[in-house]
């Protein structure tokens, strides 16, 4: 049985990956960095055969605190980006793949851009207390349904409980009357957190 031009397109991204050191783990690569950091590089499948890589920086400290709360996806970066996003003035938002034609040009030119701004960001993100100082600094760099959980996570790793307690006690105040999805995801991992960290 021939496989899917999805998996013709996965199999060439992966061989023009291979001298990176991004090595496949099922629906993303990561890219080991040595101290439990690793660089992560997913795709989203826009159409039949359009690839819009997102890059990121995983930290096996962080996911094993999210494995222990059961929240969010086993092996998902800590902070990610479009590549697009930071491509400059130029930005390429997705690689599309001929149809039945030779991948292997377009995987090459995906993943010169991915070395060329990706691996800079992966660089950038990589070292924990910088990018722990400057997502506290900056909250709001991350999305609102996932900052409260991050920042949480991060302060208690960092040996902060206060600072975990205020960040749960402001969003647990904001959802308080709120019956929507998030809000009731959010109450259950506050209560598992504080079991966890506090009990």
């Amino acid at each position: 049985m021939r496989p899917s031009p999805e998996t013709d397109v996965l199999v060439a991204v992966d061989t023009a990956l291979r001298p990176t050191g991004f090595v496949r783990r099922g629906h993303f690569w990561r890219q080991e960095r040595g101290d439990g950091v690793a660089g992560w590089l997913g795709f989203g499948l826009a159409g039949a055969l359009d690839l819009t890589p997102l890059v990121g920086v995983c930290f096996r400290h962080y996911d094993e605190v999210c494995r222990a709360l059961g929240v969010g996806i086993p092996g998902t970066p800590l902070v990610s980006a479009p590549l697009g996003s930071l491509m400059g003035e130029k930005p390429v938002w997705h690689w599309t793949f001929p149809p039945g034609g030779d991948h292997a040009p377009v995987a090459s030119s995906l993943v010169d851009a991915v070395v060329e701004f990706g691996e800079p960001y992966i660089d950038k993100h990589a070292k924990w207390d910088s990018l722990c100082s400057a997502l506290t600094g900056k909250p709001e760099s991350l999305l609102d349904f996932e900052r409260a959980r991050k920042l949480a996570i991060i302060h208690v790793l960092n040996g902060n409980a206060g600072a975990a307690d205020e960040v749960l006690a402001e969003e647990r105040e904001r959802v308080a009357d709120d019956r929507d999805v998030y809000a009731r995801s959010y109450r259950a991992f506050a209560h598992r957190f504080e079991l966890a960290f506090r009990g």
